[in-house]
């Protein structure tokens, strides 16, 4: 069963869609983090998706008509996380003009429904507040505050667990 309207489609990502991929993110990107004086050129948006979205991950993208308007990194399995959490969402950006149309809430219940039903993580910027408010609303919750390891921006990690283990 679709979690989308017919008029999206959701499917793997091939090697040919990281030209596309790339502005993708870069925008959105820059549409979440308004004040980020300066984004990195699209080549440092390009090699990231080269470095960051193949195994073991699995990028899964969102069409509408020719058009790339979303996508998602996961990483179906962490051996470095507690087994309460099968998957980890490393990345989940909407373009910006695809925004508000409940198509980041979709992808979140794929995720939770079909994809890591089990339970999955991920971690937010904390400065994201829009983000954060976006996944505490889609059932997930706020855990511990840590450092990207590359970055050493600061983040949190948020957790979502299937309803039947909250009770």
């Amino acid at each position: 069963m679709s979690l989308f309207p017919a008029s999206w489609t959701l499917r793997s990502a091939t090697p040919q869609d990281t030209p596309h991929i790339a502005p993708l993110w870069r925008d959105a990107w820059a549409s979440a983090n308004p004040a980020v004086p300066t984004v990195a050129p699209l080549a440092h948006w390009a090699a990231r998706v080269d470095a960051e979205f193949g195994p073991p991950c699995t990028t899964l993208l969102v069409e509408h008509g020719d058009a790339m308007v979303a996508f998602m990194v996961l990483e179906l399995e962490r051996s470095d996380l507690p087994k309460l959490s099968q998957g980890h969402l490393h990345q989940l950006f909407v373009a910006p003009g695809a925004q508000g149309r409940g198509l980041g809430a979709a992808l979140v219940q794929q995720i939770g429904e079909q994809l890591c039903p089990q339970g999955w993580t991920l971690h937010v910027a904390t400065t994201n507040v829009r983000a954060r408010r976006f996944y505490v609303r889609c059932g997930l919750v706020e855990e511990m505050v840590d450092h990207h390891p590359g970055t050493g921006r600061e983040r949190v990690l948020c957790r979502w667990l299937p309803p039947s283990a909250l009770r």
